[in-house]
C-alpha cells in the first residue's frame, strides 16, 4: 500500500467516525442504552466493541441496555470519554486529565489513557512535574513506591511532595522499614540542602511498625544527624519496649497502611482488583485445572489445596504460587482428597478443614508444616461439613455453615489452635451454605450463600458474647460469593449469575454496589496481599 492509499484509507475512516458521531449526538440507530448515574446514553454496540475489551466481554446480540457503575466520575470525563470513542481525539484540560484517567482504567480504554499522558507529557514537558500535577501519577507512586525509589523522579521531587507521599495511608509496601529506606535514599541523593528537611519526613515513618533491630542498626545513623531525630528514635524504642508509656508518646504512630490490591484466584487464572481505583488488570494465568479448591495466602505465596475436577473428582494436590516469581510448586499432597473446604493460616501454621470427598463429607482437619512441607492429623471438627464459611479472629479459628450432604446447616464451631479442641458455639439464625465470612474488628458477619435458594441475609456475631445480629441485607443474591475487610469495611465480590461487587459499611449499616468483576466467575477466593505486587 503506497501513501497516496493509506491517506485515502484513512479518510475514508475519518469521515465514516464523524458520521458515526452525529448518529451518537442524534441518538440515531443506536442498539444499546448505557445506564449511568441515571443517565442514559444511546450509543452503538458495534462501536463500543471496538474501544475496550471491557465492552467486548459484556455485550452480546439481545441486550438492549447496560448499566455501567462510575463511582467518582464527573459526568463530563463520561461525556470526554464517549467523544474519545467515536473521535480518536478529545479537547482536554489539565484539572480533568486525572478523573478520566480513572474512567479510563475502570472502562478499560487503553487508547484513552494513552491519549492523555500524552497529553500531559507535552502539557508539562518534564514527567516530574507530571508526578507533582496529576493525582493520577500520584497513584502509580503509591502502589509502585518499592519500583520508583531508585529512580531519578522521586530522587528529585520537592520535599512537600514526598511528605505527602510518605504520609499517605494507601502507600502499598510490604513493611515500614521499606518507607524508611525510600527516605533515606532520597535525602543522600542532596544531604545538603535536603538535611533540614529529614526531621519533618521522618514524622511520617511509622517507626512503631519497625522492628528494635532495623531501628538500631539501620535508623539510628539518620536520626542522630539532629537532636528532634534522636528524640524520635528514642519514642519508637520506648514504643517498643516500654508499652506502658505508650499514651505519652503523642508522636507515634501505629496505624498500619491500607492494602490496595486483593487477587482472586480461579479457576485458572488470577485477576487483581485495586480497591482504591476500583479496577481490575489480569495478573496471570495459572495452570491449575481444577474448581472447588481452598486457598491460603503466607510469606508471599499462594497455596492452593485440594479442589475437584472432572478426571478424578476430589483430590488430594497441593501446589504454591509465588507471588513475586511466579514460580508454580507442587508440594507434598494432603492425606484426604478434599474439595469444598476451608483453609486458614495462623501464626505461621495452616490449617484445612471438613470438606467434601467422593461420596464422604469430611469432618476431619488436616495442619500443612510450611517448612518440613507434610501433613498431620488434628483434632477433627465436631461436624460433617462442606461449602461451609471459616475465618481466623484472635489464633482461633470460626466455621459456619455448609452442608452434611443431608441437611444445610446452620451450626458454627471454633478451633482453640493452641489447646487443640473444637467447641460448639451459638448457631446462626439462618442455614446457608457456600456463604461468606470476613471479620471486622470483633465481630464476625456471614454473609449471603444458599439455602434451597439463594440468600442475601446478613448476620453479625460476636465471638464475646457468642451472640447473633441481623443486619441489613446485602443489595444483590449472591452464591458462593468471597469477601475481604478493607478499611473496616467489607467488600464482596459476585458469582457466576451476579458479577456486581457490593461494599457494606458497618458503621451505618449501609450497602452500595461499587464495581463490576469483569469476567462472571464461580468456584473461585479473594484474599487481600500484603506485599507490594
Amino acid at each position: 500500500m503506497n501513501d497516496s492509499d493509506r491517506q485515502a484509507q484513512m479518510l475514508y475512516g475519518f469521515n465514516h467516525m464523524q458520521y458515526m458521531s452525529t448518529f451518537f449526538s442524534l441518538g440515531m440507530y443506536y442498539d444499546i442504552e448505557l445506564i449511568i448515574k441515571d443517565k442514559r446514553y444511546k450509543t452503538h454496540k458495534s462501536i463500543l466493541h471496538a474501544a475496550s475489551p471491557l465492552f467486548r466481554t459484556r455485550l452480546n446480540q439481545n441486550i438492549r441496555q447496560m448499566v455501567m457503575n462510575c463511582e467518582g466520575i464527573r459526568d463530563e470525563s463520561i461525556a470526554k470519554a464517549f467523544d474519545f470513542i467515536y473521535k480518536g481525539t478529545v479537547e482536554l484540560r489539565l484539572e480533568q486529565v486525572a478523573n478520566i484517567l480513572k474512567l479510563a482504567d475502570m472502562w478499560q480504554m487503553d487508547e484513552l489513557k494513552k491519549y492523555c499522558y500524552s497529553y500531559l507529557e507535552i502539557v508539562c514537558q518534564d514527567n516530574r512535574q507530571v508526578y507533582q500535577k496529576n493525582e493520577e501519577i500520584d497513584d502509580y507512586l503509591l502502589d509502585n513506591f518499592l519500583r520508583i525509589t531508585k529512580h531519578e523522579k522521586f530522587l528529585n521531587m520537592s520535599a512537600d511532595n514526598v511528605k505527602r507521599l510518605l504520609s499517605s495511608d494507601n502507600l502499598q509496601v510490604s513493611s515500614e522499614e521499606q518507607v524508611f529506606e525510600g527516605l533515606s535514599q532520597w535525602v543522600k541523593y542532596d544531604w545538603t540542602n535536603r538535611k533540614n528537611d529529614l526531621y519533618s519526613l521522618m514524622k511520617c515513618i511509622r517507626f512503631s511498625l519497625c522492628s528494635v533491630s532495623f531501628l538500631l542498626e539501620e535508623v539510628t545513623s539518620l536520626c542522630c544527624e539532629s537532636v528532634e531525630g534522636c528524640q524520635l528514635l528514642l519514642d519508637a524504642l520506648k514504643w517498643h519496649e516500654m508499652p506502658q508509656k505508650r499514651c505519652n508518646l503523642p508522636l507515634m504512630n501505629f496505624k498500619s497502611r491500607i492494602k490496595n490490591k486483593v487477587l482472586v484466584i480461579g479457576p485458572f487464572a488470577i485477576e487483581t482488583y485495586k480497591l482504591r481505583t476500583k479496577s481490575w488488570t489480569d495478573f496471570c494465568t495459572v495452570d491449575i485445572q481444577n474448581v472447588n479448591f481452598s486457598t491460603a495466602v503466607f510469606q508471599n505465596n499462594l497455596f492452593v489445596f485440594g479442589g475437584w475436577n472432572c478426571e478424578d473428582r476430589s483430590h488430594e494436590r497441593v501446589y504454591s504460587f509465588d507471588l513475586l516469581t511466579g514460580e508454580l510448586k507442587h508440594l507434598s499432597p494432603m492425606k484426604v482428597k478434599r474439595s469444598w473446604s476451608t483453609a486458614a493460616v495462623v501464626n505461621g501454621r495452616i490449617f484445612i478443614m471438613g470438606g467434601y470427598s467422593y461420596e464422604n463429607k469430611l469432618e476431619t482437619v488436616e495442619e500443612y508444616d510450611y517448612v518440613k512441607n507434610s501433613w498431620k492429623n488434628v483434632a477433627s471438627m465436631k461436624s460433617k461439613r462442606f461449602g461451609h464459611a471459616s475465618v481466623v479472629y484472635k489464633e482461633d479459628i470460626y466455621v459456619f455453615g455448609g452442608e452434611s450432604g443431608k441437611e444445610y446447616l446452620n451450626s458454627v464451631e471454633v478451633f482453640n489452635t493452641k489447646k487443640n479442641q473444637w467447641k460448639i458455639l451459638c448457631p446462626m439464625k439462618w442455614k446457608r451454605s457456600s456463604l461468606a465470612a470476613v471479620v471486622v474488628d470483633d465481630y464476625i458477619y456471614c454473609i449471603g450463600g444458599h439455602s434451597d435458594s439463594p440468600l442475601n441475609n446478613v448476620e453479625r456475631y460476636d465471638p464475646g458474647r457468642d451472640t447473633w445480629t441481623e443486619v441489613s441485607d446485602s443489595p444483590v443474591k449472591q452464591i458462593r460469593q468471597s469477601a475481604i475487610c478493607h478499611n473496616r469495611k467489607i467488600i464482596c465480590f459476585g458469582d457466576h449469575n451476579s458479577p456486581l461487587v457490593q461494599e457494606y459499611d458497618p458503621a451505618n449499616d449501609q450497602w452500595r454496589i461499587i464495581s463490576e468483576m469483569p469476567n462472571s466467575r464461580n468456584h473461585y477466593n479473594a484474599h487481600v496481599v500484603d506485599l507490594n505486587l
